[in-house]
Formats: structure tokens, C-alpha cells, sequence
């Protein structure tokens, strides 16, 4: 791993894609909706509703491209997340904003590498480092799209590896995604933890996935959105079929890119 960057350090090749989508205007020239559908995220340990999350999927200039709004429980949205897909559906570019702490990260590939970088509040550095490319490498919710590459080798007990990106910590972390027995005739349920002996003892995360279409139904596990106090936590994002919308239109796409983020979130 490359050491860390000086604090102030910019950032011009990583965030340069996305300045004029994050002002809510998207690139003159052809555009294409793929999907829109949103997901809940409820307390693992009580069912509470602890926020939202909105998606829009569509081709911009020929890139696959998609835009998550973060929503409060009453709807107002307090984080945004761009990703872009140039090439492999599962190693996308991607920049997060947290408006209620100021906490930033992203990811972009460069010539052999992946250029990471993390701000964990508003008042701190931003920090950086540039990890040696893999060939297992995924990013972000690229995992989305690397499991439903591999669904096949997933019917096998040993499972498949990957490197997973992870800008907070400024590397990697070796995953493994293993099929669960409990998966029944209309879901598979697949765990993913650490590819090594901690993974026996460390937190690990449980998907379930429709048989029918390979669409994500569930994730239970730590999510990578925290809490009001910036505690990481433990949810079930449940994505219905009933929240899935038509392919959205350049006017609906913008209009979410416009949406100020709001600081807090009501009580």
C-alpha cells in the first residue's frame, strides 16, 4: 500500500467525472434509464425503520451510471453516492458524501491501481493511498453485479473469493461468498465474510437472492451508512419487488442530482 497523502490533498482525476452530475445536470448528449427501485433499512435488532435508500440506473454517454439517494425515515435525503461502470459491472468508480457528519469516500481506477480515499468528517484530513490492482478486485455495490457474474460457481460449497475495496480503511479486505444451506426454490442465501480464520469469529454478512431474475431481496449485516452518532450498525435492507419503478427519465435522474442533502435527520 502507498502511504497515506498529506492533509488538503485534491483530488482532480477522482472527483473531475462526477462535478458536473453532482451539481445536478447531467452530460449533454444521449441518455438511457435502466432501472429505479428503493430499499428499506430496518434495526436488526428492533425493526425500526433507520433509513432509505433510492437508486437510478441509466446510460450516460454509452457509461452505465448510478445515483443513490440516502433518505431520513420522514424522506428528506442526507447522503449521495455517484458510481460509474466503464468496464467491469463490478469495479466501478465512485464517490460518497455524507452531509450529516461531512464524511467522504471514493474510489477510481488508475494505470495498475485503484486510487482510494477517505474523510471521516467534515473538520478532518482527507486522507489517501493507491492499492496495487487485483484481478478479484470489487468495488463498492459492484458486489451486486460480481455475484450475479458468478452465480454458477456459487452452486459450488467452497464458494468464490474476492478483494473488496475499502476506501475507510484505505485497502483491502479478502472476502469469501459461500451459497447457505437454508436456501430454498424461489431464494438462495449466500454469507460473506473474511477469507481467513477470523472469519469464523468476525461479523459477516447474510444476501438473499431471487432464483427467478438473480435480484437482490435482502442484506443483513453492517451497513456501510452510519448512524446519527457515526456508529456503524447492524440492519436488514429489505428491497421488494413492489419498489421497483420503470427506467427512470434524464428530468428524474437530474432532479434527484439536485436535491440539496439535509444535515440531520428528524427524530
Amino acid at each position: 500500500m502507498a502511504p497515506r497523502t498529506s492533509p488538503g490533498i485534491t483530488f482532480p482525476r477522482l472527483i473531475a467525472p462526477c462535478l458536473v452530475m453532482a451539481s445536478g445536470l447531467l452530460h449533454a448528449g444521449s441518455f438511457e434509464g435502466a432501472s429505479h427501485y428503493s430499499g428499506m433499512a430496518y434495526a436488526a435488532d428492533g425493526g425500526a425503520l433507520r433509513y432509505r435508500e433510492e437508486h437510478w440506473l441509466f446510460r450516460e454517454q454509452g457509461t452505465l451510471t448510478r445515483l443513490v439517494l440516502y433518505r431520513c425515515p420522514s424522506g428528506q435525503p442526507f447522503a449521495r453516492k455517484w458510481l460509474h461502470y466503464p468496464d467491469q459491472p463490478w469495479a466501478p468508480d465512485f464517490t460518497f458524501e455524507d452531509a450529516r457528519d461531512g464524511y467522504q469516500e471514493g474510489a477510481t481506477r488508475l494505470p495498475g491501481a485503484w486510487r482510494v480515499y477517505v474523510r471521516q468528517r467534515a473538520d478532518a484530513p482527507t486522507e489517501s493511498a493507491d492499492l496495487p490492482a487485483r484481478p478479484d478486485t470489487v468495488v463498492d455495490a459492484g458486489f451486486d453485479a460480481f455475484v450475479q457474474s458468478h452465480w454458477a460457481a456459487l452452486t459450488q460449497p467452497e464458494g468464490v473469493r474476492a478483494a473488496f475495496v475499502v476506501p475507510g480503511r484505505l485497502g483491502y479486505l479478502d472476502l469469501k461468498l459461500k451459497p447457505l444451506a437454508s436456501s430454498h426454490g424461489d431464494s438462495r442465501q449466500f454469507r460473506l465474510g473474511l477469507d481467513s480464520f477470523l472469519g469464523v469469529i468476525a461479523p459477516s454478512v447474510q444476501l438473499t437472492y431471487a432464483n427467478a431474475d438473480h435480484r437482490l431481496e435482502e442484506f443483513a449485516g453492517i451497513s456501510n451508512i452510519r448512524d446519527e452518532r457515526g456508529h456503524r450498525q447492524r440492519v436488514e435492507i429489505r428491497f421488494p419487488l413492489d419498489a421497483v419503478g420503470p427506467a427512470p427519465a434524464r428530468a428524474e435522474v437530474e432532479s434527484a442530482a439536485r436535491l440539496p442533502l439535509s444535515s440531520h435527520c428528524p427524530p
